[in-house]
């Protein structure tokens, strides 16, 4: 009985420990090569990106954020998203044959009036705008949702048709939330 007890023990113990492991391994963070973070330029002045705001925002039922993380809330309890204090920087690269679908990035929108299990798809109009050019607008994916248990988010994918200073609109029942982000070429493995 004292060894069953023991293995069982033992088993149990090993699987917190080993899914303990794999939820931290799986935290949404970016997902780049070490060289495309050394590429990472900072924004141009001419490039208005989005920082914190002077009065601090936290969304309802949200974690507030301090000096000691690396991003902050943006928007109203209608929308926010949460954005890095550094201002957001997207790499690009062109879409090659076969990668039509390659997005620049992902972008999670909260709201209190989104419920995933009466809303489906999300009713969130998302645009794009370059600022420092002309070229066709932001590309983007249908909109869908994303759980975090216990909550939801809006997720949408959009690719940049060029580098250059743009502005992403969100747009959910009327409740508008604009942020601006500098897009810079990655160099490929060849150049």
């Amino acid at each position: 009985m004292n060894k069953t007890f023991a293995l069982i023990l033992i088993f149990v113990s090993s699987s917190v420990l080993c899914s303990s492991r794999f939820r931290s391994s799986t935290i949404a963070t970016p997902v780049q090569s070490t060289s495309v973070d050394e590429q990472r330029p900072v924004a141009p002045a001419s490039c208005p990106v989005t920082v914190p705001p002077t009065t601090p925002f936290t969304p309802p039922g949200e974690r507030e954020m301090d000096a000691k993380d690396n991003q902050f809330w943006l928007g109203t309890e209608k929308l926010w998203i949460a954005l890095p204090k550094s201002g957001e920087v997207w790499g690009w690269s062109p879409h090659a044959p076969g990668h039509e679908h390659d997005l620049t990035a992902k972008i999670f929108w909260g709201s209190v009036d989104f419920d995933y299990r009466k809303e489906y798809p999300p009713q969130l109009k998302v645009t794009g705008r370059r600022l420092d050019g002309d070229t066709p607008p932001l590309l983007v994916e249908k909109v869908t949702n994303a759980l975090f248990v216990p909550h939801a988010a809006m997720l949408t994918g959009v690719w940049a048709p060029t580098p250059g200073c743009w502005e992403i609109t969100g747009d959910y029942r009327g409740q508008k939330l604009s942020f601006v982000v500098w897009v810079y070429p990655v160099k490929q493995g060849n150049e």
